[in-house]
């Protein structure tokens, strides 16, 4: 499988701001999450609601610029890296740098790391 098409799709769809969709179409339901800091969250809908609850927060545009993206077909893996800045009602204006290590089963991913550095 050629996971460049398929971060391409997915990127794609999440510009839509079709999230429902990118949930069912991109994600296993046995998926896990881990990102810096916190526990890790098991299942599909524990992470789109984590998400959602995300997005709901937000109090502006977020600005989201990707400086790096790598991709492993022989080991279904993407790996993809960016400035996050936002403002978040509970969280304040943030500044940050992600990495997200997806991997991927039968054209869906199925683990994601998230590893955060906070530049502000």
């Amino acid at each position: 499988m050629n996971y460049r098409d398929q971060f391409a799709r997915l990127s794609k769809l999440q510009e839509s701001g079709d999230n429902e969709e990118c949930w069912k179409e991109f994600y296993t339901e046995d998926f896990v999450r881990r990102i810096t800091g916190l526990e890790p969250l098991v299942g599909r809908n524990a992470c789109r609601e984590q998400v959602q609850h995300f997005i709901d927060g937000l109090t502006g545009s977020p600005k989201i610029e990707p400086t790096a993206i790598a991709f492993d077909d022989e080991n279904q893996v993407t790996i993809i890296e960016f400035r996050h800045d936002f403002s978040h009602k509970e969280y304040g204006e943030i500044s940050q740098m992600q990495t997200h290590v997806q991997r991927w089963r039968e054209g869906k991913i199925y683990e994601e790391n998230i590893y955060i550095i906070q530049l502000k």
